[in-house]
């Protein structure tokens, strides 16, 4: 099992003499080719990858003699076969029980004699019995005859890619068990005409009997397709993305379509004009008033329609429908007379700049919508409340205004919502009513400019808010307080505070009232100066405190010996100016912690004994950028440590150096150590 070992690039000569071998796993290595005698594995069952080269190394011959091989087979690099006839020779035709096969070429080799590599794939005729191919990078000008070919019955899966020197598809309607179809960045076809489906068969054959997904991806100088009378009785994906001079029809019998991408293709009508074909206008203002062939539909997309303007309550008729995603529509202005499909549960809109409003009328006929996504549209300033919503995530909507009309303030206004994020948007609102969120389970909240408090009513002091489990505020630069008497969030377990510089204190109560509470992270907060009164909550196993220089200054007073569940403590302290020398103090850490952090710390010198001799749980502690800290305490460190890390720590790297570093007699003990400079280098050693 050699998997993964992307550093790998040659096997051994004697490979060949491992005669009992049946599974070979090259996958993710960089082999630049086969050894000679790979032949001899006679026995092998399974062999991921082979790799071609023309010089030096084994032939695609040798492959004649695995005759036992199944499963899956790469082989990489076919353009270094100089002689045809190794093709044929390998005997793929044979191979029965291969059922995957990747032929590839290397895309930046340059090859001379194109015939040649027509004749390779020619003879690379696998067994019929193949259920699934992938050709990539191929160099040749035409596809073999056996492509295609009907004897190929249990064939379900096709890909086609980067095929440039290729001006025609090869044949694939009698393909009878074909489910998968995806032809990618075929540079050299600029017409797919009938003998895509047909070849020659009678006008009585149905092509592509079985198939179900149809994908053409950068077909960028594809101008036609001839699809006229042609069906696809079992096609549900449609997907014609980046083929930017397609024009014309598209197929139009696809009774069980149920999902239809069109991309980046600006010589195709407008989306759904595509089924009707009834507007020569490449660019039509509205999508047709009649969809009478998309009742099936489950999932459309509109991406990338610059005339699209409005969206018609035809849209109601697509009975089927349960996903709508309206994407970069920047003439797009009005939704006003527009119902949701009775059956839709998720709509998302993106990048609509024009777009000012989304009716209270919109949800007339429909009581299912669960996700609503809104991004990017910069003018769109209301929108409905949908008391069935359950997931809500409004982000880069400057003008936008939560629906909460000040007489709806004292009560739940989305009954069922239990996820809501909100980046960057709503910039009218400065206390965040969280007592209109009664159900919330996660609540997020990012670059929420000019949010001052979160708000809970005098009125609703006893709200239930049991639900929530999640809060994370981040960049809100003038946030100020949470509410008076704290979070009554019994059930929480998360709370996130990132970045808040004019946050002075946590919640209040924190040991009463959130007696869940596992993780607390607190980033950037630096006017907090301490914990609330009482502490924080026993249930707490997780807390990580970032820069907060306040707060850090009075570390002695957090109390964390009173937290018996505290398993991992992380701290970050950047502050250039601090006096810390020597961490941590008498006292300050529990002795429950298996994981401590220690982050930054420009000025540490010395790690204090008083504070680790105590911690005789510790099986981690990760060090860095502590870049004066040369040394461990004298006593050593906790015997019960397994892992020590090391990173961005000149200074003490080099005084832990195996056998001969300073204070490797301390730390030899320890099972795995890890000393890294950077991402790109990193030692482990392992005792």
């Amino acid at each position: 099992m050699l998997s993964n070992c992307g550093l790998l690039t040659k096997l051994p000569s004697e490979i060949g003499e491992l005669i009992n071998l049946r599974h070979f796993d090259l996958s993710e290595t960089n082999i630049e080719g086969m050894p000679i005698g790979i032949n001899r594995l006679k026995d092998l069952r399974s062999l991921t990858t082979f790799f071609v080269v023309k010089h030096g190394g084994a032939r695609i011959s040798e492959l004649r003699d695995l005759s036992c091989l199944g499963g899956a087979l790469s082989i990489l690099n076919l353009q270094n076969i100089v002689n045809a006839t190794d093709a044929l020779e390998a005997n793929l035709k044979d191979k029965k029980d291969i059922e995957n096969l990747v032929f590839f070429w290397d895309p930046s080799a340059i090859v001379g004699n194109s015939d040649n590599q027509t004749r390779v794939l020619e003879w690379l005729h696998p067994h019929n019995k193949l259920k699934r191919l992938t050709i990539g990078y191929y160099c040749g000008e035409k596809f073999p005859n056996w492509l295609g070919d009907s004897s190929f019955m249990n064939l379900v899966s096709l890909e086609i890619k980067n095929c440039s020197s290729c001006s025609s598809m090869p044949s694939l309607g009698q393909l009878k068990s074909l489910k998968c179809l995806r032809i990618v960045k075929m540079d050299g076809v600029r017409k797919v005409g009938m003998e895509f489906c047909r070849n020659g068969s009678g006008p009585s054959f149905k092509p592509f009997g079985s198939l179900v997904t149809l994908v053409f991806e950068e077909m960028l100088d594809w101008e036609e397709w001839d699809c006229s009378g042609v069906e696809f009785p079992c096609l549900k994906e449609l997907g014609i993305i980046k083929c930017p001079k397609l024009k014309g029809d598209i197929p139009k019998h696809l009774p069980h379509l149920r999902k239809l991408e069109i991309t980046k293709c600006g010589q195709l009508p407008s989306i759904d004009q595509l089924w009707l074909d009834k507007f020569k206008d490449v660019m039509p203002r509205k999508i047709p008033m009649e969809l009478p062939h998309l009742h099936s539909l489950v999932e459309l997309c509109l991406v990338d329609c610059p005339y699209l303007i409005e969206l018609p309550p035809v849209l109601h008729n697509l009975i089927s429908l349960k996903r709508l995603v309206i994407k970069k529509c920047p003439s797009l202005s009005s939704v006003s007379e527009m119902e949701l499909p009775s059956m839709l549960e998720f709509l998302k809109i993106k990048k609509c700049k024009r777009l000012e409003s989304l009716p209270e009328g919109m949800m007339q006929n429909n009581d299912r919508l669960r996700s609503l996504i809104i991004k990017g549209c910069s003018s769109l300033r209301s929108f409905p409340r949908v008391s069935s919503l359950e997931y809500l995530q409004i982000r880069n909507c400057g003008k936008v205004e939560l629906s909460l009309p000040q007489e709806i303030m004292m009560h739940n206004s989305y009954p069922s919502l239990t996820a809501l994020e909100i980046k960057n948007s709503c910039d009218s609102l400065t206390l965040f009513p969280l007592g209109s969120f009664t159900k919330l389970e996660n609540l997020l909240l990012i670059k929420y400019a000019n949010l001052e408090a979160i708000h809970i009513p005098d009125e609703l002091h006893r709200v239930d808010l049991t639900s929530l489990q999640v809060i994370g505020i981040w960049n809100c630069p003038n946030m100020v307080s949470f509410p008076q008497g704290g979070l009554p969030t019994p059930n929480l377990r998360m709370l996130l505070i990132g970045n808040c510089k004019k946050l002075k204190s946590l919640p209040q109560q924190m040991h009463t009232l959130n007696t869940s509470l596992q993780d607390l992270t607190i980033v950037e907060c630096p006017e907090i100066d301490s914990f609330p009164q009482g502490g924080l909550p026993t249930s707490l196993s997780l807390l990580y405190i970032s820069n907060c220089y306040k707060l850090m200054q009075r570390r002695m007073e957090w109390g964390l010996q009173t937290l018996p569940s505290l398993r991992k403590l992380e701290i970050v302290d950047r502050d250039e100016e601090g006096k810390l020398e020597s961490f941590p103090e008498k006292w300050l850490l529990p002795s429950t912690l298996s994981f401590v952090g220690i982050y930054g710390f420009p000025n540490l010198k010395s790690l204090d004994n008083m504070g680790l001799h105590n911690l005789n749980s510790l099986e981690t502690l990760e060090i860095q950028g502590c870049t004066m800290l040369k040394s461990f305490p004298k006593q050593g460190l906790p015997s019960s440590l397994s892992c020590l890390k090391i990173r961005n720590c000149p200074l003490l790297k080099k005084r832990c150096q195996r056998d001969k570093g300073k204070e490797w007699p301390k730390i030899f003990h320890i099972l795995s150590i890890v000393l890294e400079e950077d991402e790109s280098f990193k030692e482990v050693i392992l005792s």
